[in-house]
């Protein structure tokens, strides 16, 4: 990791942890919803600027400024499509900044607290993207999704957050469902890479704990 940003994967990571797990306490429409929405912005621009130095940086803060601006306008005014326009950013950049985290890890030499902390960083912007994604769909199809959560007014942000969150780790309550093709193959994708990148995650960090003393051992044979 580069000095730079010795710590930005733990600021991140309390960062996203604080806005998925106090969010959806907030009433709808006041001043603390505007606050949390505040938190996630501020959020997302640590997630940007930990992309990395030049162009990467350049490129997520591309994404991510126009994302942010038609995010406000949808919170603060009703003009057509504004919405589905940020949401649309916000799943390109979600995807920028999962590439160039999952760069960063893999360019580590060693396993410590910043490469755990970016590894569940990845995670979880892996499900805000999801649900990003989600939420667009319903945005230009309200018929794609069913259930009782779905039909809450002024909270589909973190409804879908929370959809894409246990599509993620399998565990799929049932109290929402894909109604359409396209709906379900996200969800059927979302659940697979779920699977894949724990195991993988799991398997590459037992890897890179063990290499040092792999190398100490092969060290002492010669």
């Amino acid at each position: 990791m580069e000095n730079r940003f010795k710590k930005g994967f733990g600021r991140l990571l309390v960062s996203l942890v604080t806005y998925i797990v106090v969010s959806p306490f907030i009433p709808p429409g006041t001043i603390a919803a505007k606050g949390m929405h505040l938190w996630l912005s501020v959020a997302l621009i640590l997630a940007a600027l930990q992309t990395g130095n030049g162009s990467k940086r350049s490129v997520a803060v591309i994404w991510l400024v126009p994302a942010l601006i038609l995010h406000w306008l949808a919170e603060l005014s009703t003009i057509q499509y504004v919405k589905e326009g940020a949401l649309a950013l916000f799943v390109g950049f979600y995807a920028f900044v999962l590439v160039s985290f999952l760069k960063q890890l893999l360019k580590a030499k060693k396993i410590d607290g910043e490469v755990i902390a970016g590894s569940l960083c990845i995670y979880l912007i892996i499900g805000l993207l999801w649900g990003s994604a989600y939420h667009l769909i319903f945005a230009l199809d309200q018929s794609a999704f069913s259930g009782n959560l779905v039909e809450l007014e002024g909270v589909k942000v973190h409804v879908f957050n929370y959809f894409s969150l246990v599509t993620l780790t399998s565990l799929g309550y049932g109290d929402i469902t894909p109604q359409s093709l396209g709906a379900a193959s996200l969800c059927q994708m979302e659940a697979i890479i779920g699977q894949f990148y724990t195991a993988v995650l799991v398997a590459w960090l037992v890897g890179m704990y063990g290499k040092p003393l792999r190398q100490k051992v092969v060290e002492k044979e010669h």
